[in-house]
């Protein structure tokens, strides 16, 4: 049976320097950032588990929150403000790069 996969929201507030670097490296490998502390990445359960268990060994669980958001397989995606990326690029709808859905080295 196919692994069913699903955007996620990745959002993390890091109290310290350090691991907020590695935090931020480590998602920058796996994810499309979309602000500097919130990331998207399309991931099945087993991944989804992996990538989990990763982030634990890099954070400070009474000092730093990390939240993983499952979004459906096509969100009515909203933006206010500025772009990150120029108006021709459209996510909705859209299936995110291969070497974001699965970045087997860093998985």
């Amino acid at each position: 049976m196919a692994h069913r996969r699903l955007p996620h929201i990745i959002a993390y507030d890091i109290a310290n320097p350090k691991r907020l670097g590695r935090v931020h490296r480590y998602l920058k490998k796996i994810a499309l950032p979309l602000q500097y502390s919130v990331f998207l990445v399309e991931l099945d359960a087993e991944r989804r588990e992996k990538v989990l268990k990763h982030l634990r060994t890099l954070i400070h669980p009474k000092q730093d929150d990390i939240r993983v958001y499952p979004l459906p397989n096509e969100p009515e995606w909203v933006k206010l403000g500025k772009a990150l990326w120029d108006d021709g690029l459209l996510l909705t709808g859209a299936k995110l790069p291969a070497e974001v859905r699965y970045n087997r080295d860093t998985l």
